[in-house]
C-alpha cells in the first residue's frame, strides 16, 4: 500500500487507533497506539520512540557499558516506520489496525541493530546472488491453567499443565484440553492472514506446536511475531499463562524451528533426489556447518536457552547435519523437489525469529562465499557422543558470543558493527545473571530465569 492510499484504507475500514509493532533485539513487540490523523501525518518516516528500545535488556536496565556508533550521546529518539504491506485490521479489538515497523533514525535510514533490518541486508545480498529464500517456523509453547498473576506470585513456579502431566506427544486428548485456547488464537491468525500448516500436543506436559505455512522469509518472521503476541493475549483474556521460554521445566523445552529453501531462476537449489548435491548446495551448508557455534549466539540467546540443549531432550548438542536425522543441528530433506529444504534445530522458543533467519542465510552465504568444504553427514543418533570426532554446539551464553566474535565471515555477511553490538549483550546478559541474583552454580532451572524470562520471551 502506497502512503497516499492509507487515509482512505482507515476511513473505510472505520479505523481510529492503529498499534505500531517494532521487534527488540530480544524479540519484545514495541510500540505505541497512535490516532490515525498522527499516523498518516508521521508518514513515511513514522513515529518517534525512545532509543533505549534498542538499548535495554529484558529487565529494563540500559546497555551503559556498551554504546554504538548508531546510538546519540545524548539519549533521543528513533523512529519507527511503518511497513505498510504489514497494516491489517486488529481482529480483537474495534477501531483498531496493527502494522509492523522498523526501526529508523531521523532521516529515514535504517537503524544497524533493528532486528528486521538486519535480516533485511542478509536478504539484499541473497538477491544479488540469484537466489530467492522461503521459511517456515514451528512455534513451541507451554499453556499453564493459571492466570499470569498468580504464576507472577509463584514465580513461574508449580503451574498446572493444560495437559497430561507426562511427557507423552501427540496425545489427542491432551490436544482437546487446549482447544478453548487454541480455536480462538487459530480464528484470529487467520484474521491477521497468518496461515497455519497445521497444530498439535506436543512432549512436554502443557506444550503444544503451532507450524507456520511458508512465506518469503520477512513475512515468515513477521509471522511468528504476531503469532506470539496473539497467543499472549489469549491467555490473558482467559485468564491462564503461555510461555516460549526455552526450559520452563525439567522436562523438553521449547524449540523454534526454521526450515528454509532456496531456488535460483524458479528452481529448487537443494533438491538432490539421487543424493548428489550441487556444488551450491554444499558450500551453503558447509556454510551453515562452520558457523554452527557462532549462530548458537543468535538461536540461543538467553542464559535459559542453554538448559535446554542437554542429551536425549529433543534438542541438538552437536553441530552435525544428516538426511533426515531429526537427532542432528541441520536436518536436509533433498528428495522431493517441492519441499527440498533445510531445518535448522537449534533456536529455542525464546530466540528473535528475525535474527534466527538472518543468521542461518549469513551463515549459508558466508559458505558460498569461502566455498566451505561440508563434512560427513551424522549417521548415528547425535546424543550421548564423546566430543572428540564429534564437534559440540556452545553450551553457555559467553562461549557462544566467544565463537561469534571469532567469525569473520558471518560478521562480514550479517554487518560486524551489528555483531559486536550484539555480542555485547549477550556479555551483559551473563553479567546480570551473575550480579543481580541468579545462582551460577545450579544445574536446574533457577527463579531468576523463571522470572525474567517466562513472560517476555
Amino acid at each position: 500500500m502506497e502512503a497516499a492510499a492509507v487515509p482512505a484504507w482507515l476511513d473505510a475500514n472505520d479505523i481510529r487507533w492503529v498499534k505500531t509493532e517494532g521487534v527488540s533485539l530480544d524479540g519484545l513487540v514495541i510500540g505505541k497506539h497512535i490516532g490515525t490523523p498522527k499516523f498518516t501525518k508521521c508518514l513515511p518516516r513514522g513515529n518517534a520512540i525512545t532509543e533505549l528500545v534498542l538499548g535495554y535488556d529484558l529487565a529494563g536496565t540500559p546497555y551503559l557499558a556498551w554504546w554504538d556508533e548508531w546510538r546519540a550521546d545524548a539519549l533521543g529518539d528513533i523512529y519507527q516506520q511503518p511497513d505498510l504491506a504489514t497494516l491489517v485490521v486488529a481482529p480483537d479489538r474495534p477501531r483498531t489496525a496493527n502494522v509492523i515497523c522498523d526501526f529508523v533514525d531521523a532521516s529515514g535510514t535504517a537503524i544497524p541493530s533493528c532486528p528486521r533490518g538486519v535480516l533485511k541486508r542478509v536478504l539484499a545480498q541473497l538477491t544479488d546472488r540469484g537466489f530467492a529464500a522461503k521459511a517456515a517456523f514451528e512455534i513451541e509453547a507451554m499453556l499453564f491453567a493459571e492466570p499470569i498473576e498468580t504464576a507472577r506470585r509463584k514465580h513461574f513456579q508449580g503451574l498446572t499443565p493444560m495437559s497430561t502431566d507426562v511427557p507423552i506427544g501427540y496425545l489427542q486428548h491432551n490436544s482437546r484440553q487446549q482447544l478453548a485456547f487454541l480455536d480462538v488464537v487459530l480464528a484470529r491468525l487467520e484474521a491477521l492472514g497468518i496461515p497455519v500448516e497445521g497444530w498439535h500436543d506436543e512432549a512436554a506436559p502443557a506444550q503444544f506446536e503451532i507450524n507456520l505455512d511458508p512465506a518469503d522469509p520477512i513475512t515468515s518472521c513477521d509471522h511468528v511475531v504476531r503469532a506470539k503476541q496473539v497467543m499472549r493475549e489469549v491467555a490473558m483474556e482467559q485468564g491462564r499463562a503461555v510461555t516460549f521460554m526455552a526450559k520452563p521445566s525439567a522436562e523438553y523445552g521449547n524449540g523454534l524451528h526454521v526450515h528454509h529453501s532456496l531456488t535460483r531462476n524458479g528452481e529448487p537449489v537443494f533438491y538432490a533426489p539421487d543424493g548428489a548435491m550441487s556444488d551450491t548446495t554444499r558450500h551453503w551448508l558447509g556454510g551453515l556447518m562452520a558457523s554452527a557455534g557462532s549462530t548458537t549466539s543468535f538461536l540461543c540467546p538467553t542464559i535459559n536457552s542453554y538448559r535446554r540443549m542437554v542429551g536425549f531432550a529433543a534438542a541438538p548438542t552437536v553441530a552435525s547435519w544428516g538426511e533426515d536425522n531429526k537427532s542432528a543441528s541441520l536436518r536436509v530433506l533433498s528428495i522431493e523437489p517441492k519441499a527440498a529444504r533445510i531445518e535448522n534445530r537449534v533456536a529455542g522458543g525464546d530466540a528473535n525469529p528475525y535474527l534466527v533467519l538472518a543468521a542461518t542465510l549469513a551463515s549459508g552465504l558466508a559458505g558460498l562465499d569461502a566455498n566451505t568444504a561440508l563434512p560427513p553427514p551424522l549417521a548415528v543418533t547425535g546424543w550421548g557422543l564423546p566430543p572428540d570426532g564429534y564437534p559440540h554446539l556452545p553450551k553457555t551464553i559467553t562461549s557462544a558470543a566467544d565463537a561469534l566474535e571469532a567469525d569473520t565471515g558471518l560478521a562480514a555477511v550479517l554487518d560486524p558493527a551489528f555483531v559486536r553490538y550484539w555480542m555485547n549483550t549477550r556479555r551483559w546478559e551473563w553479567l546480570m545473571f551473575h550480579t543481580t541474583g541468579g545462582d551460577p552454580m545450579a544445574e536446574a532451572v533457577t527463579t531468576w530465569e523463571l522470572d525474567r524470562y517466562f513472560e517476555l520471551v
